[in-house]
């Protein structure tokens, strides 16, 4: 099964210069939403005004996973500090038994970045925060940003660097595609995983099935995911159970 929904499609929230784009139900939009896909619960592309602030309290069994695409961002966790977030960078906050606060906060000019919630298999246990710095730009076209596979974990062959994924407590997968026009990604899965892409810019054909920036697609029931890029593309893609 495969479905597109187009940017029409999402919910819309704006509140104190905050400006979201959800794909699944979150806050106000629960019209006709989706509630997760696969492990999947929340993604959501986020628009930030200078110096406006993104709040959730008392959050806790998730995984917030932060993309930032544009702009300066401080991310800020009870208990588990600061982080200065630049273009690039993922960070991923483990919510555990209960996170009080988390703030993710815009400098003095615009930001832009993708959150995605993933539920993970145990609830419970210490918040931790989790931080992979891409430096000056993206950096590898194809980019495994998180995981929850342990034969994903650089712990595991004791050869830990930058470009290493961020541990999850669920078996998922979240990479970065960036593909030139005429590009082709190909991605095994299973056919009882759920994956879900998210085109952050550009076009691409999916299995048949085209799809524009800011669109999402919904997959399930293939054991091989391909990818043509129709114009220079970048998709962020969840593998879940």
């Amino acid at each position: 099964m495969i479905t597109v929904r187009h940017p029409s499609e999402l919910g819309h929230l704006v509140q104190d210069g905050v400006d979201l784009d959800c794909h699944f139900a979150f806050r106000d939009y629960v019209d006709r939403a989706p509630l997760h896909w696969g492990r999947l619960r929340v993604l959501n592309r986020i628009e930030l005004e200078a110096d406006a602030a993104f709040r959730l309290d008392d959050e806790r069994a998730v995984e917030i996973m932060t993309l930032v695409w544009n702009g300066m961002v401080m991310a800020t966790v009870d208990g588990l500090g600061d982080s200065l977030l630049k273009p690039g960078d993922c960070h991923v906050v483990s919510a555990g038994a209960g996170v009080s606060r988390a703030t993710w906060k815009a400098g003095n000019t615009p930001a832009s970045l993708l959150q995605l919630w993933l539920i993970p298999e145990e609830e419970g246990g210490e918040p931790e925060i989790g931080l992979c710095r891409a430096g000056k730009s993206f950096g590898l076209a194809h980019v495994l940003l998180a995981s929850g596979f342990p034969e994903d974990d650089p712990e595991e062959v004791d050869q830990v660097s930058s470009r290493d994924p961020l541990p999850l407590k669920t078996r998922a997968r979240v990479l970065r595609l960036e593909l030139p026009i005429g590009g082709q990604a190909v991605l095994p899965t299973y056919a009882d995983r759920c994956v879900y892409a998210l085109v952050v810019a550009g076009r691409v054909e999916i299995l048949g099935h085209n799809a524009d920036e800011g669109c999402g697609v919904a997959i399930t029931g293939c054991e091989t995911v391909i990818v043509h890029a129709l114009a220079p593309s970048t998709l962020i893609v969840c593998d879940s159970d």
